[in-house]
């Protein structure tokens, strides 16, 4: 009974948890400018922090997998949460370059371990008996982190106006509540640390639908965050050849409150509308992602200024409205497919398949950038998503086939005990 009433308390309190600590909230509104204005970094400093953290945590993800199975789930998104709020202080309080980018690959690796919180949340559920809600709470945690957001794009330009570091304070703040909140949130499942019988290594084999998932993701996201960051540079661009810096930035800012307004309402939307597409919501996100591009690119080309700037707009907005659909419906369906001693280690790849892709993406959109303009990294994405549709189709097909089977199992099983 007593178990119960802690399992209904963790499921209420984990979609506001989540949502509030999905990123460093603050900084990811003024990240650029606090290293610029506060810091004093170069872009090509930028450039180089992202890069070298990012390797570090595709360089390290297997020995950290192997920590978090030694450790467990609990344990680990403790870790996950004390690690960024420790990356928090080294970029806020860091003198120097080499503070600042051991403060960038802690926030990298906080990653690897907190993302265990989505297993912790389906064991939970197991446990209690609604494991087909996982979608739903996770959902909510996102339409959280949506509203949150979308409150701290409106107020941290303010904030900074005030005071460069004020964010990061807030930030800080936070991440300091979050960490103690999590001490009281445990995975009591007997798959919080997986041992085995013999206490040997177990191995794990993936089936070839959960490579095509991890594939699948690692094309998708790496299509969504370069998309987005690029997309958002080449519509400052087109702005700034038209509007002076002060109209640029207002008209830019309304378009990123737009388009956090955007992923929220389709957080709802899907939220609602899950149970019933299914498998079909990978068809419905990998084209409405290949359409965002289209629009932009339409947009761009198009000579009439105001419907260059809605159809550049409406694209962008696309690419955030898929974010986190496609992490709900990932993170959802490998859980299900996956034994529970695959849990933590499939959760673990899917991570670095996003990753993976998004560094991959990057170093293309780099290499174009050096002989050619913005619009072409653009048309090279809207190919990947092509490519991606392609993926999903078959991904598609493959679930389908995969339900039916599992059907018709049941089916004989109903048939043998009659």
């Amino acid at each position: 009974m007593e178990q119960e009433k802690y399992l209904k308390k963790f499921v209420k309190i984990y979609p506001y948890l989540k949502g509030a600590t999905d990123d460093l909230l603050f900084f990811i509104a003024i990240d650029s400018l606090f290293y610029t204005v506060a810091k004093g970094l170069s872009a090509q400093q930028i450039v180089f922090l992202t890069t070298m953290s990012s390797m570090f945590s595709l360089f390290f993800r297997m020995t950290l997998i192997k920590v978090i199975k030694k450790i467990g789930n609990t344990k680990s998104v403790r870790l996950g949460m004390g690690l960024l709020l420790t990356s928090s202080l080294f970029i806020t309080f860091g003198n120097s370059y080499l503070w600042i980018m051991i403060g960038k690959i802690i926030y990298e690796i906080a990653w690897v371990f907190k993302d265990m919180e989505g297993v912790m949340l389906k064991n939970n559920l197991i446990v209690l008996g609604k494991a087909d809600e996982y979608a739903k709470v996770s959902n909510i945690g996102m339409n959280v982190y949506s509203f949150l957001t979308l409150i701290v794009a409106l107020s941290s330009g303010f904030l900074f106006n005030i005071n460069p570091y004020l964010p990061m304070y807030l930030c800080i703040t936070i991440c300091l509540g979050a960490f103690i909140i999590y001490f009281y949130m445990k995975d009591i499942s007997n798959d919080n640390i997986i041992i085995t019988e013999n206490k040997k290594k177990v191995k794990v084999k993936f089936s070839k639908i959960i490579w095509i998932i991890l594939l699948s993701y690692a094309i998708f996201f790496g299509a969504v965050i370069e998309g987005q960051y690029n997309g958002k540079l080449l519509i400052q661009y087109e702005l700034s050849n038209i509007y002076d810096i002060s109209k640029v930035s207002m008209y830019l800012g309304i378009i990123v409150t737009i388009s956090r307004i955007s992923r929220l309402l389709s957080n709802i939307i899907f939220g609602k509308v899950y149970y019933k597409i299914k498998d079909k919501s990978l068809l419905i996100l990998t084209t409405m992602l290949f359409l965002a591009f289209v629009f932009i690119i339409i947009g761009y080309f198009i000579k009439f200024t105001i419907l260059r700037f809605i159809l550049m707009s409406v694209g962008f907005c696309i690419i955030l409205s898929v974010r986190d659909p496609i992490k709900l419906y990932s993170n959802d369906i490998i859980l299900k497919l996956v034994k529970p001693e695959e849990k933590q280690e499939a959760i673990s790849y899917l991570q670095f398949a996003k990753k993976l892709g998004t560094t991959v993406c990057s170093l293309l959109a780099s290499v174009i950038l050096l002989k050619w303009q913005m619009i072409y990294v653009m048309i090279g994405i809207c190919i990947l998503s092509i490519i991606e549709i392609i993926i999903g189709i078959k991904l598609y097909l493959m679930l389908s086939i995969n339900n039916k089977a599992k059907i018709n199992k049941a089916e004989e099983k109903e048939v043998i005990i009659r």
